[in-house]
C-alpha cells in the first residue's frame, strides 16, 4: 500500500471516531446532545470551553476527512506537497487537542456524574488508529534518501518501545520524585488541596529516622556481599568449570545454578525454618557444642546475608562462563606456549578481556542489592525489632502498613535510586582508570 492509500485509510479511521459522535458517548447523550448541552448549561467557562471542544474536534475532523479526499480523489495527486501536509498535520493535531481536552475536563473537572457510552470508544479508538495508519504512511515517501528513510524507520520501530519504557519507567520515578516533595495522602491527585508543595521537609524527616539508618546499613552489607562475594565467587568457579580443573562439570554447572530458578518465597521459608532456634542450623552447633542457643536475634543479618550469596552466586557464574568461552583458547595456549603460568594467563590475558563483563555484573549487583526486598520479607520480615529492615521493606511499611505515608515511601523510593546511580558512577570511573583498554 502506498503513501496516498495509507492516508485515505486514515481519514476512514477518522470516519469511525465521528460516526461516535452519532451514538451515546455521555450517558444516553450523543456528541451533538453534548455540546448543546455544554452551550446552554449556563454554568461558567469551563462548560462553554467544553462545548467549544466538542463543536471543533467534530469540524476538524470533518475538515479533514473532506481535505484529504478532495486533494487526493479529485486532485489526482499522489502526494502531499509541503503547505497541504502542514494542513492535515494541523488538523491532526486540533483535533487530538480539542478531544482528549472535552473528555478529560468531563470526566474529571466538572460536577457531571457521567458513564462513557459506546460513542466514546468509537471516538478513542477511532483516533488512536488514525494517528497510528497516519504515522506510518509519513514512512512510506517514495522520493526521500536513503539515510531519511533508515532514520524515520529507526525512529517508527523504536518509538513504541521508547513510549512503553517512558510509561511504565521514567514517568512513574519522576512522579515519585514529584510526589516526594508534596504531602500527597491518597485519593484523587485532581481533588482541591490534595496536593501541597512542603520542599524537602519529607528528606528531613527520613533523615532523622532512625530505622532509615539501620535500612541504609542492612543495604550496604548487601551491596558487599553481592559485589565483593557473589562475584568474586562466580568467577572463581566459572573459570574452575570452564578451564576443566574439575571433573563434572555439568553436574556442578547445574547444582550452583539451581537456587537461581527455585522461588524466593520457597528458599526464605526453607533457610526461616533451618535458622530457627530449634532447625537444623542448631542441631548441627550442638553435636560440637551441646550449651549452644541460636535466635535470630543474634546478628540477626549473618543468616540473611549467607542465604543471598548462595542464592545469586549462580547467576554470575552463567555470565562469566558465557564470556569465558568467547575468549579465543588460542590465545591462551600461546599464553602457555610462551611460558605463561596459570596466574598469568589470568591476570593478563583473562582479566582484560573480561573487565566490561565485571562492570556489567557489579551493576546488576548493586541495583539488585538496593531493591533487595522479597527474600527479607519471608525469612525475617524486618524483624527482630526491625533490625534486618532494608530500603524496600522501610519503603513498603512506609506505604502500605498502619497510617499510609506516601511522601515518606516515595522519598526512600528516591534515596534508593540516587545511591544506587552514585555507586554505579563509581564503578564506571573505576572501570575507566583501571579497565583494559583498547589499542
Amino acid at each position: 500500500m502506498n503513501k496516498k492509500n495509507m492516508i485515505l485509510a486514515s481519514k476512514v479511521c477518522l470516519l469511525v471516531a465521528m460516526l461516535g459522535y452519532c451514538i451515546p458517548v455521555f450517558d444516553d447523550a450523543n456528541g451533538f446532545a453534548a455540546f448543546i448541552y455544554f452551550f446552554g448549561a449556563g454554568q461558567g467557562a469551563l462548560y462553554i470551553f467544553i462545548g467549544i471542544a466538542l463543536v471543533l474536534s467534530f469540524l476538524a475532523m470533518a475538515a479533514s476527512v473532506v481535505f484529504s479526499s478532495l486533494y487526493y480523489v479529485r486532485g489526482k495527486k499522489d502526494s502531499y506537497s509541503k503547505s497541504a501536509a502542514a494542513i492535515d498535520i494541523a488538523l491532526m493535531f486540533t483535533i487530538l487537542i480539542s478531544t482528549l481536552f472535552a473528555l478529560i475536563t468531563v470526566k474529571k473537572f466538572t460536577e457531571e456524574d457521567v458513564d462513557f457510552g459506546l460513542g466514546f470508544y468509537f471516538m478513542v479508538y477511532g483516533l488512536a488508529a488514525f494517528v497510528i495508519v497516519y504515522l506510518y504512511s509519513t514512512l512510506l515517501g517514495e522520493t526521500l534518501s536513503t539515510k531519511t528513510e533508515e532514520r524515520r524507520a529507526y525512529w517508527m520501530l523504536s518509538l513504541p518501545a521508547i513510549l512503553f519504557y517512558f510509561g511504565v519507567m521514567t514517568f512513574p520515578s519522576l512522579f515519585s520524585v514529584f510526589l516526594s516533595l508534596t504531602n500527597y495522602s491518597g485519593g484523587s491527585l485532581f481533588e482541591k488541596g490534595a496536593l501541597q508543595f512542603v520542599g524537602l521537609k519529607n528528606y528531613l524527616k527520613v533523615f532523622r529516622d532512625q530505622y532509615f539508618y539501620v535500612s541504609l546499613r542492612n543495604n550496604f552489607w548487601i551491596v558487599l556481599v553481592s559485589v565483593f562475594g557473589q562475584l568474586p565467587l562466580g568467577f572463581f568457579l566459572a573459570y574452575v568449570l570452564t578451564r576443566g580443573l574439575v571433573k563434572g562439570k555439568d553436574f556442578f554447572q547445574t547444582m550452583i545454578y539451581l537456587p537461581c530458578v527455585i522461588s524466593t518465597v520457597v528458599i526464605g521459608i526453607l533457610f526461616q525454618t533451618f535458622f530457627s532456634s530449634h532447625g537444623a542450623w542448631t542441631e548441627i552447633m550442638k553435636w560440637f557444642n551441646p550449651a549452644y542457643e541460636w535466635s535470630m536475634s543474634d546478628r540477626p543479618m549473618l543468616p540473611v546475608l549467607f542465604v543471598i550469596l548462595w542464592m545469586y552466586t549462580g547467576t554470575y557464574l552463567i555470565i562469566f562462563m558465557a564470556n569465558l568461552q568467547k575468549i579465543d583458547p588460542q590465545i591462551m595456549e600461546a599464553a602457555t606456549i610462551d611460558g605463561a603460568t596459570e596466574w598469568q594467563v589470568l591476570w593478563h590475558v583473562i582479566f582484560p578481556e573480561l573487565s566490561g563483563v565485571f562492570v556489567i555484573s557489579a551493576i546488576l549487583a548493586i541495583s539488585g542489592s538496593l531493591k533487595s526486598f522479597d527474600l527479607v520479607y519471608v525469612m525475617t520480615g524486618g524483624g527482630p525489632a526491625k533490625q534486618t529492615y532494608v530500603l524496600s521493606l522501610y519503603m513498603f511499611d512506609k506505604a502500605f502498613k498502619g497510617a499510609a505515608d506516601y511522601p515518606m515511601a516515595n522519598t526512600i523510593s528516591t534515596i534508593m535510586v540516587v545511591i544506587s546511580l552514585i555507586l554505579i558512577g563509581i564503578v564506571k570511573t573505576l572501570e575507566k582508570k583501571f579497565g583494559a583498554k583498547e589499542e
